[in-house]
């Protein structure tokens, strides 16, 4: 049989996320289970649960294909095992906390503090890592420190100049509008030097979020927007501010930093390589395993995995309390 023949005879038909995990659920296994949001979570967990369980072969993490996904992954599995342990979830804040929003609480589902898993990556030490390990260069002496110079007044610059948009992101969930934020893009209101981010001129950001977001109502209330704008300028800009429109920040600035250490470099007779090309896509699969367990998340993931298998407790009359007690340890730690 041929090998094209294989794979067609192998494909199958899209199978439910509950039911993959209840093919490899076993209580009395040392497995850990992750439900996740989308294939960046599914990369950026996976790196993060390795520290916590080194075998591979006993991680399974389920894209769920969004936030909804993973809390009806979580209510179908609690309904027929409510006191299953190392069987998690993993949600993105997003601005849920500041327009009302709410989700599902259990011990068991971990969501992160900051609007999402890209703000963790979107640091200084995530882009020298970045120089370090695919970006070689060869008979010319750049200090890393040097090119990294300007990483921090840009980002607070870009998180400064996108305030209103996030602004205008929260006023229209409050109001309840339907808003697409999948084809946003930042390069079309700002672009990113080595040096700076500067707004492009003559471009409307609300007037763009209108168009692109296909808003179901008119959000154009200006007093609400600067309002909200303050309201926001209190908190730390990665709790609200979108992960992936830091993403894109993140990728222009590294992008630019290395054409002009590329430039640098060969006037003075060396050479570059670069092994991995940064990209808003691929950024998460080149960065995550390097990233520093976030506090809470280090916290969540020791304490769930420390943990002994359920054994029958799923199955069990005596274990009806189990849940509880999970409750009351995450409380005194």
């Amino acid at each position: 049989m041929s090998f094209t023949n294989l794979l067609r005879n192998a494909r199958s038909s899209r199978v439910s996320t509950v039911h993959k995990f209840l093919t490899n659920y076993d209580p009395n296994s040392n497995r850990v289970f992750a439900f996740v949001e989308g294939d960046a979570d599914e990369v950026f967990y996976r790196a993060q649960i390795q520290k916590y369980v080194p075998d591979q072969r006993q991680i399974f993490v389920y894209n769920c294909e969004g936030k909804k996904g993973v809390c009806n992954a979580y209510e179908d599995i609690t309904i027929r095992y409510p006191t299953c342990q190392r069987v998690l979830f993993f949600l993105d804040k997003d601005v849920d906390d500041i327009v009302g929003a709410s989700w599902p609480s259990d011990p068991r589902i971990f969501t992160t503090e900051f609007y999402s898993i890209e703000n963790y990556i979107v640091n200084k030490d995530a882009l020298r890592r970045y120089f370090k390990d695919f970006v070689k260069i060869r008979r010319v002496e750049i200090d890393v420190e040097t090119i990294l110079v300007n990483f921090d007044d840009g980002l607070r610059t870009f998180q400064r100049l996108m305030l209103p948009v996030m602004a205008w992101i929260v006023v229209a969930k409050r109001s309840g509008a339907r808003i697409h934020l999948q084809d946003v893009n930042p390069g079309e209101m700002f672009y990113v030097t080595a040096e700076r981010t500067l707004r492009k001129p003559r471009r409307g950001a609300i007037g763009y979020l209108c168009r692109v977001c296909q808003a179901s109502v008119e959000i154009t209330a200006w007093p609400m927007l600067r309002r909200t704008a303050m309201e926001l300028s209190r908190m730390p800009a990665k709790t609200y501010m979108r992960g992936k429109f830091e993403a894109w920040w993140f990728v222009e600035f590294g992008q630019r930093v290395l054409e002009a250490v590329k430039s640098v470099v060969e006037e003075g007779g060396g050479s570059i390589r670069v092994s991995a090309q940064l990209h808003p896509n691929t950024f998460i699969q080149l960065l995550a395993a390097g990233v520093p367990t976030p506090g809470p998340l280090e916290k969540f993931l020791s304490f769930h995995t420390r943990r002994e298998p359920a054994a029958a407790a799923d199955f069990a009359p005596e274990a009806k309390g189990f849940l509880q007690r999970i409750i009351e340890a995450i409380k005194r730690d």
